[in-house]
């Protein structure tokens, strides 16, 4: 048997998701997360994630409670029988912040990847998580699906 795809989810398909980009758009990535999943791909959610899409909607100047809820769909999804996707065990601890500092396997440092405007650190973050995962588990291949290109460089 082969090992499954895992796929990262970055923040720019979780807003996608709940709408944020309006409903099309949700229905689009939508669709394509149903092809995904039935091709066999497993999903993850990064903590990193979640907590950047939950800025935004904080941050929104309408509709804020709209997609809070919609956020909070998405996480309890991870806890029903048969989930589409499951939580990322993030440990923020020393480990974590140097593999943030050392700019993790992007071949450049933190301050390299701000200064230059390539990498924030929520995506250098969602890097670092998936190399931990990458690290304590078994799988065919690691992605991050995402919308940005620079980050998709990496992932």
């Amino acid at each position: 048997m082969s090992l499954p795809v895992v796929v990262f989810v970055d923040t720019s398909i979780i807003v996608r998701l709940i709408g944020m980009d309006g409903e099309p758009l949700a229905t689009e990535v939508a669709a394509e997360f149903d092809r995904r999943r039935e091709a066999g791909q497993r999903f993850v959610l990064p903590v990193t994630a979640l907590v950047e899409v939950g800025n935004r909607v904080a941050q929104l100047s309408s509709n804020r409670r709209r997609f809070a809820e919609r956020l909070r769909q998405v996480i309890e999804e991870a806890n029903r029988p048969h989930p589409p996707w499951i939580l990322h065990e993030a440990t923020l601890d020393q480990h974590f912040a140097e593999e943030l500092l050392a700019g993790n396997s992007t071949g450049a440092d933190l301050v390299t990847l701000l200064g230059d405007g390539r990498l924030g650190t929520g995506d250098l973050a969602i890097l670092v998580e998936r190399d931990q995962f990458e690290r304590r588990t078994a799988h065919g291949s690691l992605r991050v699906w995402t919308l940005d290109s620079e980050l998709a460089a990496h992932g």
